[in-house]
């Protein structure tokens, strides 16, 4: 009689325990977005031998991922898209006067949101986190910059501002603790974005659109750090039995079996919800092609072709031929265009800042303050000694200061400009600036110049003896003031001569201004 095969009946509850494991990890594994394997390692061996395990004479269900199935990051990530990032873009159209901006919101989103589903098909990176998902975060990058060149009217601006300081928000990709933690980017943008819808909420109490423009802007960021929290709280979540980075953005790249999601964008674009912003092309199916097309020797299809000279190459204008059968001569280059004057970078700002009484203008042009009045000139209504005026990178203005006596007055990176006004306080200050002229009505005690070309000073008859000049690093700083009927122009000296004297350096003005 055979002997019968011996059997250990007490490892059989630890193998089934093993198994229960196996299941319940394999379970967790699908609800992250990571693959099972193709086939699950059993401790019973009918297991290894293709069937499946058992417990108790039940069969039990061992559970594999789609490869593309989303992960309950993405799956998180669209929805607080739809619920969050969609409501603003829709609000940005409605209201008319922001242009784009709700397009390129959404594109900015979209491309975070191909960075997440990127990170959960691949491995963390070797390499620097920055460094290694630039390449990825483009649509990101160009949507930001798309709406910071965008000109809005002044209504608008303090909108375009509060938009404008969301979008450092998606930066958290790149953030990682313990140096940063990723929600903070989103935290810290509700408070500055907020400076600017609380001015809107007080301007428009009654408009309910905008009052949704300001709900929306909260709301986006205020989800946003409760997304980041949950899924990524110290940092992007990596795959850990993912591929590397760029296998994961070439497998990402090629087109997919079956006809993909795809959201309608109430922007009117439509959308791919799979991809993000990952672009390339089908590598290893151009790889296996060019395998295919390999001699039986081993050498490449290409392997004994012609080489063609530069003259055969007929697609060069070069080497085109007419109808005589010549070969034209080469075209001339083409002159470089004149390069475009310089443009003033930032919105014209004209306005009072209760803090520091101080009026503002900025990045004004003459086109920009025939909007301000119909004359073209900046007409600033000073009501307090206390008020100082500041002008900073305007070009080709003139500013009228009235209301008798302010503080000060001070001109930074300034054009072609031209003040006029009637009693300083303290001082007139001027750096940075090109061909200016000051004309006061009574009375400025000190005029300070520095790093400043061409400034002409009018002095009223006031002003004549009790005005003095600090300058610096100047040149072209001529001086007019009343000489009976007429006016007398000087120049300031910039020539001077220096010598020892007793151990001491004298200096008197060269004699070309004598």
């Amino acid at each position: 009689m055979a002997a019968s095969k011996p059997s250990i009946a007490g490892l059989d509850p630890l193998k089934e325990l093993f198994e229960g494991i196996l299941v319940r990890l394999e379970a967790l594994e699908g609800k992250v977005g990571v693959a099972a394997p193709q086939s699950s390692a059993s401790l019973s061996g009918g297991s290894s031998h293709g069937k499946p395990p058992t417990k108790g004479g039940k069969r039990l269900s061992v559970v594999h991922v789609a490869p593309d199935q989303a992960a309950d990051s993405v799956v998180a990530f669209d929805e607080y898209i739809k619920t969050s990032v969609m409501p603003l873009a829709l609000t940005c159209d409605e209201l008319g006067g922001l242009q784009d901006i709700g397009k390129h919101l959404m594109d900015a989103w979209d491309g975070i949101r191909g960075i997440i589903v990127l990170a959960t098909k691949s491995k963390a990176p070797e390499e620097d986190l920055a460094k290694a998902l630039t390449p990825h975060l483009a649509q990101t990058q160009d949507s930001i910059k798309a709406i910071q060149s965008i000109k809005v009217d002044r209504d608008w601006d303090r909108h375009y501002k509060a938009i404008s300081e969301m979008l450092p928000c998606n930066s958290w990709v790149l953030c990682k603790a313990p140096a940063m933690m990723p929600a903070n980017c989103a935290k810290d943008a509700i408070g500055a974005a907020e400076f600017w819808t609380n001015k809107i909420r007080k301007d428009f109490k009654d408009d309910e659109a905008q009052q949704d423009f300001c709900n929306t802007v909260k709301k986006v960021l205020k989800e946003l750090s409760e997304y980041i929290e949950k899924y990524h709280k110290t940092g992007l979540s990596w795959n850990p039995r993912g591929v590397s980075l760029a296998e994961a953005a070439v497998v990402m790249a090629e087109p997919p079996e079956e006809k993909k999601d795809v959201m309608k964008s109430p922007i009117g674009k439509r959308r791919s919800v799979g991809v993000g912003s990952l672009v390339g092309g089908n590598v290893s199916g151009l790889v296996s092609e060019l395998a295919s097309k390999r001699n039986a020797d081993g050498s490449s299809a290409a392997t004994g072709l012609r080489k063609v000279t530069k003259d055969q190459q007929t697609w060069r204008k070069e080497f085109k031929k007419d109808a005589a059968g010549t070969v034209a001569p080469p075209p001339k280059p083409k002159a470089k265009p004149v390069a475009e004057k310089k443009k003033l970078t930032g919105l014209p700002i004209f306005e009072y800042q209760d803090r520091g009484h101080k009026w503002v203008i900025e990045n004004h042009t003459a086109e920009s303050a025939k909007k301000e009045s119909d004359n073209g000139i900046i007409t600033v209504e000073v009501s307090d000694p206390k008020q100082q005026v500041y002008m900073y990178n305007c070009s080709g203005v003139t500013v009228k200061v009235n209301g008798g006596k302010f503080k000060s007055l001070i001109l930074d990176k300034c054009e072609k400009c031209n003040v006029v006004f009637e009693t300083v306080i303290s001082s007139t200050e001027v750096v940075n600036c090109k061909r200016l002229q000051f004309q006061t009505d009574g009375v400025c005690p000190v005029f300070t110049i520095d790093k400043t070309v061409g400034c002409l000073v009018w002095l009223s008859e006031k002003s004549k003896d009790i005005s003095s000049f600090v300058v610096s690093m100047s040149s072209e700083v001529n001086v007019n003031f009343p000489d009976g009927d007429d006016m007398k122009e000087l120049p300031i000296p910039e020539q001077f001569v220096h010598k020892l004297v007793n151990g001491k350096v004298a200096s008197e003005v060269s004699d070309l201004y004598h």
